[in-house]
Parts: C-alpha cells; structure tokens; sequence
C-alpha cells in the first residue's frame, strides 16, 4: 500500500509540472489573468433568459429556485409540493429548454444556408 501511494504521488507531482521554454519566467510568475471580452456570453445568457421566459410557470418557477441555489426539499417546502414533484418539474424544465435551444438553433442553421 505504501509503494502504491508513492507510486500515485510521483504521478500526480509529474502531472502538474508546468514546462516554460520563455527566457524569463514572465508567464509563469505573472498574477494577472488575462481580461476576457465576455460579450458572447451576455448575450447567450439573455437568449437563456428569454428561452427560460417561454416556460409554462409550473416548471419554470421551480426551475429558477433550484438555478438560484435552492435544494429541492426548499423549493417543494415553499411551493407545497411533494418532493418527487419537484424532481420530475426541474426535469421536464431541463428537457424542454434542450429542446428549445436545440429547435432554435436548427432554424437559425437553416436561415443561413
């Protein structure tokens, strides 16, 4: 067991060695982070957000509880629900909003050609 242990530490050391082939070690040392344009991002929030509004209330409103950090005994305490349906609304709010998004983006896909 111990063999095993050091064996899996060596590994997991050699894994995380960072290699730098600059002349100074400008990259490695630097604690700034690169400052990402988060554009795209906003917008395909508001998409989700707009998806998310064409939701029939029953799913979307626990939908949203559990999306803001709600756990399900929470959210089916404060809706007076039985927990398995609580369960069952988040999911079918999960599938129609892949179904949405993938509908959307077929037909944009289809506008283009």
């Amino acid at each position: 067991m111990k063999n095993i242990f050091i064996n899996n530490y060596r590994k997991k050391a050699k894994a995380n060695t960072i290699v730098d082939s600059t002349d100074n070690l400008y990259y490695i040392n630097s604690t700034v982070d690169a400052i990402a344009n988060r554009a795209e991002s906003s917008m395909m929030m508001k998409e989700l957000v707009t998806l998310i509004e064409k939701l029939d209330d029953s799913i979307r409103v626990p939908f949203l509880m559990h999306y803001q950090g709600y756990k399900y005994q929470e959210i089916a305490d404060y809706l007076d629900l039985p927990l398995g349906t609580v369960k069952s609304r988040i999911f079918f709010a999960r599938k129609e909003l892949k179904d949405l998004i993938g509908k959307r983006y077929t037909d944009m896909a289809l506008d283009l050609d």
